[in-house]
């Protein structure tokens, strides 16, 4: 960079500082709390992927930086949305074990200056201050809706559950919710507690978008393959006493 000497050169060049410090400040709103690279297999439940993006993206964070994080260091796919200007979506697969396939779909809306308006976490709103998910439309007196049941192959959780499904109500406008279920927790050998998604089918685990690729679970299977053993017997009716002669 050329630093002019002269009077009005160097106001110029004053000016250009400026500009580029408040882009410098910019940047790096919302990541004041990351001292280390955005890992997506760091996070282990969705109350912590909530909270993460409460602490690091809030209302306002550049769309560059929210990008940064989860597409350029955390590896996830981007996907924008095919009629919202504004929205789009980060997605992250990881094989836990060959049990499950967990997907991350961080989806995010910006304003028409690409500041971050709301995050969701699968579909359900991560941050209390921005814009809440609209309910779905009132039925319409004679209006024509459908109940759909979706289903998203997950081959590669050959030991568990290899196919997801839930149901999707379309509305006579046109506007669909998605009702379905899924693990609270990206651990193999601790799945959480059944978690229920009320969404957009966009935005949650059950879309019909692809992540460029599906990683393996970077811990332990030897805990997952323990724990699914006792789940096993555990669920296994328990044998009658054989009766002797009466």
């Amino acid at each position: 960079m050329k630093f002019a000497l002269a009077g009005g050169a160097l106001r110029r060049s004053r000016s250009g500082l400026l500009s580029l410090a408040f882009i410098a400040t910019a940047a790096s709103q919302g990541s004041a709390e990351r001292t280390a690279p955005f890992r997506y297999e760091g996070v282990v439940s969705l109350d912590d992927m909530k909270a993460l993006i409460q602490r690091n993206d809030p209302v306002g964070t550049p769309r560059q930086v929210v990008r940064a994080a989860f597409v350029d260091q955390g590896g996830g796919t981007l996907k924008l949305h095919p009629t919202r200007t504004g929205v789009e979506k980060y997605l992250y697969d990881i094989n836990l074990c060959r049990y499950y396939v967990w997907r991350w779909n961080i989806s995010a809306d910006y304003d028409a200056g690409g500041r971050l308006q709301q995050m969701y976490v699968n579909g359900e709103p991560a941050l209390p201050d921005g814009p809440a998910l609209p309910p779905p439309p009132k039925p319409v007196p004679g209006g024509k809706g459908s109940i759909l049941v979706v289903a998203k192959p997950r081959p590669e959780a050959d030991k568990g559950e290899n196919r997801l499904t839930a149901e999707v109500f379309v509305f006579a406008g046109g506007d669909q919710r998605l009702i379905g279920a899924g693990p609270s927790r990206a651990d193999p050998a601790n799945l959480g507690r059944l978690h229920v998604y009320s969404t957009e089918p966009w935005r949650s685990i059950f879309d019909a978008d692809a992540a460029d690729r599906i990683v393996s679970y970077a811990g332990d299977c030897t805990a997952a393959d323990a724990a699914q053993a006792r789940a096993s017997t555990q669920a296994r009716p328990a044998k009658l006493p054989r009766q002797g002669p009466q």
